[in-house]
């Protein structure tokens, strides 16, 4: 079912793209089309085409391949801008884990995909994997919630300890609880969404560093760059580690495994001094 959704979701962005680019193409011959027809009219008639209609089709193709250009050279940059973003995210999270306890995380308050208030004091007691995203997300968020799916099925596996896995949306303004109870049961029976209003979610996101920022804004037809990490949180609800687009689901697993071990080894620690 998850793939496809995703499949469906690639679908509708691929779709519209092409009619932004068929409408773009039509407004382009409409506009030589009717630079033809002024010229005919107010120029003398002939059969083959006067230099006035040449040096205007060519103006106009030159336009359009100005905007073309334009248009892909504006991607780029905000695509650099994106990437830029998220290193100089990770470098932050890398610096403050080398400092001492990283500032990322604390207390929030959002709605789950029930209706219910959910707070960070729901993820104490179990370790989680917190992941930001949005419902209309194309390919990148499904891709990465089934990893964090299969992450958890193979660590519960191994280690018999449940992973809470938790989806948190950056678009509110779509994702309504409806929206993401739907989207959330496509990846994982145990998966939690969160949604809430416009600045719940986006203190949420600043409280765990996330960057992200709407793209193509045309009304509710949008997308939104964003960070792509998942963090993983312990049983007092605080932030441990980060795992990357890049990291493989085993590798995801196994590290968690040993976060886990760790933990239990403290905690034995803990109440051996007590006795």
């Amino acid at each position: 079912m998850a793939s496809w959704f995703r499949h469906s979701q690639r679908l509708r962005e691929l779709l519209r793209r092409a009619t932004s680019l068929t409408a773009t193409a039509h407004r382009s011959d409409a506009a030589i089309t009717n630079s033809r027809r002024f010229s005919s009219s107010t120029g003398p008639s002939s059969s083959s085409p006067t230099t006035q209609q040449t040096t205007t089709k060519n103006f106009n193709s030159s336009l359009a391949y100005l905007s073309l250009a334009l248009t892909a050279g504006t991607g780029s940059f905000l695509l650099w801008q994106f990437k830029k973003e998220e290193d100089r995210l990770v470098a932050r999270v890398r610096e403050s884990q080398g400092a001492g306890k990283p500032a990322i995380g604390g207390p929030f308050q959002l709605i789950d995909q029930n209706g219910n208030k959910f707070t960070n004091k729901d993820l104490q007691g179990k370790f989680s994997l917190l992941y930001f995203g949005f419902t209309y997300c194309p390919d990148i968020c499904p891709d990465e919630l089934e990893k964090i799916a299969q992450v958890v099925d193979t660590v519960e596996k191994q280690t018999k300890s449940w992973v809470q896995p938790v989806f948190i949306t950056i678009d509110p303004e779509r994702d309504t609880v409806q929206q993401v109870k739907e989207y959330v049961k496509e990846f994982h029976p145990r998966l939690i969404g969160l949604t809430g209003t416009l600045d719940q979610t986006k203190f949420t996101a600043r409280q765990y560093r996330v960057y992200y920022s709407k793209t193509n804004d045309e009304g509710d037809d949008y997308l939104v760059d964003h960070s792509i990490i998942t963090y993983l949180i312990n049983p007092d609800g605080e932030f441990v580690t980060f795992y990357g687009k890049n990291t493989e689901a085993d590798v995801m697993a196994s590290n968690i495994e040993e976060h886990l071990k760790n933990w239990r080894l403290k905690e034995e620690e803990k109440e051996g001094k007590k006795a």
